[in-house]
């Protein structure tokens, strides 16, 4: 009786291997395509790879869009509100695609980066930054009116030279989950002109 259970058991094991096996697949590799350029003090210069740039409102995410904002953080949402936005679309209250109120600046970044956003009102502010397999890099939230982060890209194990990295954004109040959401790309450049750098966009 033993060895028929302990030969069930072989027998399931394997099975169960083998499915699991049968599943997985290589991550997807995501194309970014280019990025928009922006000077030290986020004047925009044009764009690299793209036509009309990547840095505006988006109305609809993914769940696995969604999934990347979705890290544990201490920010609550107590005592966050949104102001009225009518003008950005018709009637009253929160709509999509509202104008761009987040900006990166300088793009392309050497070892640092500044993001900064206007919430109107007290928001709260989430962001992560994505490699080309969607692997969270770097993740980050705030609560404030308006904001520049800093985001240190030292580190050249998460943010090599010449690469093009995605960043999500959402802002967020009490009973208005990411009523803003979008995302933009960033190219890292080590090098000292921006010649030396659009080399590595298509």
């Amino acid at each position: 009786m033993r060895i028929i259970l302990l030969s069930v058991c072989v027998l399931i094991c394997i099975a169960s291997c083998k499915k699991h096996r049968d599943v997985q697949s290589s991550p997807q590799v995501h194309e970014f395509k280019g990025i928009v350029v922006t000077d030290d003090q986020g004047d925009v210069m044009g764009t690299w790879g793209t036509d009309d740039g990547d840095w505006e409102t988006d109305s609809t995410w993914t769940p696995g869009e969604y999934a990347l904002l979705n890290f544990a953080d201490t920010v609550s949402l107590n005592g966050t509100y949104v102001r009225d936005t009518s003008g950005w679309n018709i009637g009253p209250g929160i709509h999509e695609q509202p104008q761009n109120i987040v900006a990166v600046f300088p793009n392309p970044a050497v070892n640092e980066q500044n993001l900064f956003y206007i919430g109107l009102g007290m928001v709260k502010f989430k962001v992560a930054i994505v490699d080309k397999y969607y692997n969270r890099l770097f993740a980050y939230a705030c609560k404030n009116g308006s904001k520049t982060i800093r985001l240190d890209l030292s580190d050249s194990t998460k943010f090599q030279n010449g690469t093009i990295y995605r960043i999500y954004y959402s802002l967020s109040a009490t009973d208005s989950l990411n009523y803003y959401k979008g995302h933009g790309d960033i190219l890292i450049c080590r090098g000292s002109t921006l010649q030396d750098c659009r080399k590595y966009v298509p």
